[in-house]
């Protein structure tokens, strides 16, 4: 058994992530790109507790994002192509920093992150849209990004999907 009381969790390509209901978030593998966000940049033997307030926790590529109960996203980690917007840009970010807020939601791929707003407006950062947050679609109630597609669904049932940050398609069922 790792921990009681988990209420979300994600697994990362360098890091994995809980978050127990009091809202700590606790991180636990590779740190070298600043993954736990508390400052370290080498490795613990068990997870340890780096952010305070958190609700969602969503990783990748040697990066993480999470939401905090106030609406604020925060990234850590590797920052190469943008996925934590301007925080560490280049390089890494190895300490918890905003890059959003407002947010209902979150998503993140290997290069670029996204945010839903309450009023269901679609963000999204990063390698292939802008390194500062850009508005994409309104109306949107869920979201995903993969290695280098973004897919998102409206409130009518469409899909949407962007290619590397293209322009976005609709996308027909069959």
């Amino acid at each position: 058994r790792v921990a009681e009381g988990v209420v979300e969790a994600c697994i990362g390509d360098s890091a994995d992530y809980y978050i127990t209901r009091d809202g700590t978030l606790y991180a636990h593998g590779m740190a070298h790109r600043g993954q736990y966000g508390d400052g370290k940049l080498t490795a613990t033997p068990d997870f340890v507790a780096t952010a305070r307030d958190a609700t969602v926790v969503r990783a990748h590529t040697g990066h993480a994002i999470h939401l905090r109960r106030d609406g604020v996203v925060m990234g850590t980690g590797g920052n190469r192509y943008g996925p934590l917007s301007s925080h560490g840009l280049g390089d890494k970010a190895d300490r918890w920093g905003q890059l959003f807020e407002g947010a209902v939601a979150i998503a993140t791929g290997s290069r670029h992150s996204l945010a839903i707003r309450a009023d269901g407006s679609l963000w999204a950062w990063g390698d292939g849209f802008a390194i500062a947050p850009a508005r994409l679609l309104d109306h949107v109630t869920a979201a995903a990004a993969g290695d280098t597609a973004t897919i998102a669904r409206t409130a009518d049932g469409a899909l949407w999907q962007w290619d590397g940050g293209g322009a976005a398609r609709r996308l027909t069922l069959r």
